[in-house]
C-alpha cells in the first residue's frame, strides 16, 4: 500500500515550483494581436479616462465582455507600470489560484499526496500553462469556477459533519456564489451554468435525502440573492449610461454566440474539442482512458463519490455544451482542467494499486510525450509561419531528441512516481523553452504578431502636428505601445476597415468616431496629397497601393514589421 502522506518539505517545493511555473519569463514576450493588444489597451484606457465602469477601446465603448479582467489588469498596471509583466500578472495569479483550489480539493478528497499531484498535474498541462500567459478572460474564469465547485462541495460536506460544522453550510454556499458572481463579471453566463449543473447533478443523485435537498434549496436561494447583489449593479450602471448596451450584450453577445449568428472565424466541427483536449491536457491525456471505471467508482467512499459526481459534471457539461455551441476557440474548455486534474490525482494516487489500473507503459508515455512536443514544435514552426527556425528552437529540438532517446531506453526501469516526476519536470522545461523562444518569432505570427516594434517606429518618426491614419485593418494594441501619440485628445483617422467589426460593431460607435472615419480611398488620397505631413499605419500592401494612387507626392516607407507598414508623405 502506497503511503498517502507527503513530507511538509514537499509542499514548500510545490510553492517554489508553482511560482516558477507562472512567473518565470512572464513579461519576456510582447503583447500579441488581437486579443492581448485589445485587452491591454482597454485596461490602459480605464486608467487614462478614469472610467472603471464602462470599458472603452480606442476611446469608444467596448462591451463584448464584463469588466473584471480589464479592471484586474488596470490595477496591476497602476501598481507596477505599463509593461508586459504587469499586464500578465493577473493571469499568472489566476493560474496560481486555480492550482491552489485543486490542491485543497485534492487534499480534502485523498490527503496531501492527492493534493500535491492535483496541483502538479494542472500546472504542467499544456493548455493551462499557455493560457496563464495569454491575456484573455479564460484563465480568470477558470479559477472562479474551480473555487465555486470546491466551495459548493465543502458546503455539501458540512451537512454530513457534526452539528457544529453544519453551521458553516451557508458560509460555504455564499463563498461559492461569490465565486460564481466574480466569474459572471469575467465572462458572463458560462460562469453560472457550469456550477449550477454541478449542484443540480448532485441534488438529483441525493434526491431521496429530503434534509439535504431542502438545505441545498435554501442555500441556492440565499446564494442567488447574493449573486444579484454583486452582479446587477454593474449591468444596471452600463445599461443606464450606454444606449443600446442591453440589446448588444444580451442578444448580440450571449444569444448571438450561442446561436452562431455573431461568429467570426470561430467555427469548428462537433469533434473540435476532442483534439483540443487531447493536446491541451498533455502530458496526462493518456490517463483519461482509465479515469471513469465502474470498479473505481465502487472503491470510492461517501463524500468522495459526491465530489466525483460534481467533478465529472464540470467536465461533461463544459465539454458537451461548448462542443454543441457554434463558436469555438481552444481556451473555451479550460474550466474542465482543474476538475480533470483532481480526478486524475484521486484516481491514480489516492491509495495503493486499484482495479483497472493503466498498463505500465502508459506512465512512460506520459513522461515521454513532452519530449515529443519538444522535437515536433521546432519542426512545425518554420512551415506554419514561413520563418527560419531560430537557434533556440534548434537547440530545443536537439535537446529533446537526445533526451527522448535516453529516456525511452532508461525509462523502462522507472517506477510510477518516477515517471510522474519526470513528466512534470520535462513538461515544464519544454513549456519554458517555448516561452523563451517566442520573442524571436513574435513578429512572424501573421495576424497574431506583436505591434510593439511598429509602435517604436511610429514614436521615432512622429513629429508634432503630423496627421496619423490607420488603414486596412485596425492595429488593436497600437495605442498601448504608442501612447501618447495616440490618446483621447489625439485620435487617428481610420479607413479601409469593415464597419461591422471592432471597434465599430457596438451600436453608435461609428457615429462616435465622426469625421475620423475616412469614407473611401479618395479621402486618404486627398490627405496624402495635401501640404500637411501624413503618417500612415497600413496593413500589408497599403504602401505600394497608395504610392501608385498618389501622383503629386513621394511616399516614404519608414518601417515594415511583419504584415504592417509605416509610411509618410515626407
Amino acid at each position: 500500500m502506497t503511503s498517502n502522506v507527503d513530507p511538509p518539505r514537499q509542499r514548500w517545493w510545490l510553492v517554489a515550483l508553482t511560482l516558477f511555473t507562472f512567473l518565470f519569463l512572464l513579461g519576456g514576450r510582447s503583447l500579441n494581436e488581437p486579443d492581448e493588444g485589445r485587452y491591454a489597451e482597454i485596461a490602459r484606457e480605464m486608467i487614462e479616462l478614469g472610467d472603471w465602469t464602462v470599458p472603452h477601446f480606442w476611446y469608444v465603448p467596448h462591451l463584448d465582455k464584463p469588466p473584471l479582467t480589464y479592471c484586474a489588469v488596470a490595477v496591476s498596471m497602476s501598481v507596477f507600470g505599463q509593461n508586459e509583466w504587469a499586464v500578465r500578472l493577473p493571469l499568472a495569479l489566476a493560474g496560481i489560484s486555480g492550482v491552489w483550489a485543486s490542491y485543497l480539493f485534492g487534499c480534502a478528497l485523498g490527503g496531501p499526496r492527492v493534493g500535491l499531484r492535483s496541483a502538479l498535474i494542472l500546472q504542467s498541462s499544456l493548455l493551462y500553462f499557455v493560457m496563464a500567459r495569454m491575456l484573455t478572460t479564460d484563465i480568470i474564469l477558470t479559477q472562479f469556477i474551480a473555487w465555486a465547485v470546491y466551495f459548493f462541495w465543502r458546503s455539501w460536506r458540512s451537512l454530513e459533519d457534526t452539528e457544529a460544522k453544519q453551521k458553516f453550510f451557508y458560509a460555504w454556499q455564499l463563498a461559492g456564489w461569490t465565486a460564481v458572481a466574480l466569474g459572471f463579471l469575467t465572462k458572463g453566463p458560462i460562469a453560472l451554468v457550469i456550477p449550477l449543473v454541478c449542484l443540480a447533478t448532485l441534488s438529483v443523485y441525493h434526491w431521496r435525502d429530503v434534509r439535504q435537498r431542502k438545505a441545498m434549496f435554501g442555500g441556492a436561494i440565499a446564494g442567488l440573492a447574493l449573486f444579484v447583489v454583486l452582479v446587477v449593479p454593474w449591468f444596471r450602471a452600463v445599461f443606464h449610461r450606454v444606449p443600446r448596451a442591453f440589446d448588444f450584450m444580451v442578444y448580440g453577445q450571449a444569444v448571438g454566440h450561442a446561436l452562431g449568428t455573431t461568429i467570426r472565424n470561430r467555427r469548428g466541427p462537433l469533434v473540435y474539442y476532442f483534439a483540443i483536449l487531447g493536446v491541451g491536457f498533455l502530458p496526462w491525456t493518456f490517463l483519461l482512458g482509465w479515469l471513469w471505471r465502474r470498479a473505481h467508482w465502487r472503491s470510492l467512499v461517501g463524500l468522495q463519490k459526491d465530489a466525483w459526481i460534481m467533478l465529472s459534471a464540470v467536465s461533461a457539461i463544459t465539454f458537451c455544451l461548448l462542443s454543441l455551441l457554434r463558436a469555438k476557440l481552444p481556451a473555451y474548455i479550460l474550466p474542465m482542467f482543474p476538475a480533470l486534474s483532481v480526478m486524475v490525482a484521486l484516481r491514480f494516487f489516492g491509495g495503493g494499486p486499484g482495479p483497472n489500473e493503466p498498463p505500465t507503459w502508459t506512465w512512460r508515455v506520459c513522461m515521454l510525450s513532452p519530449l515529443v512536443l519538444m522535437v515536433v514544435v521546432p519542426v512545425l514552426v518554420p512551415p506554419l509561419f514561413g520563418v527560419v527556425a531560430p537557434a533556440g528552437l534548434k537547440f530545443q529540438m536537439a535537446f529533446g531528441a537526445a533526451a527522448l532517446g535516453l529516456l525511452a531506453w532508461r525509462g523502462r526501469r522507472f517506477s510510477q512516481d518516477q515517471c510522474v516526476l519526470g513528466a512534470v519536470v520535462i513538461a515544464l522545461l519544454n513549456l519554458q523553452f517555448i516561452a523563451a523562444n517566442m520573442p524571436s518569432l513574435e513578429t512572424s505570427f501573421k495576424s497574431n504578431q506583436t505591434l510593439k516594434p511598429l509602435a517604436a517606429a511610429l514614436r521615432a518618426n512622429y513629429r508634432s502636428g503630423d496627421t496619423l491614419v490607420c488603414w486596412g485593418r485596425l492595429p488593436q494594441g497600437l495605442p498601448f505601445y504608442a501612447h501618447p501619440i495616440i490618446s483621447a485628445t489625439r485620435r487617428p483617422y481610420l479607413g479601409g476597415m469593415a464597419l461591422d467589426q471592432v471597434p465599430f460593431e457596438f451600436p453608435g460607435n461609428r457615429e462616435r468616431f465622426g469625421d475620423l472615419v475616412l469614407p473611401d480611398e479618395l479621402a486618404l488620397v486627398e490627405l496624402l496629397s495635401g501640404n500637411q505631413r501624413v503618417l500612415v499605419v497600413g496593413f500589408s500592401g497599403t504602401f505600394y497601393h497608395f504610392q501608385n494612387a498618389v501622383t503629386d507626392q513621394t511616399l516614404h516607407l519608414l518601417a515594415r514589421v511583419g504584415q504592417w507598414e509605416l509610411f509618410s508623405t515626407r
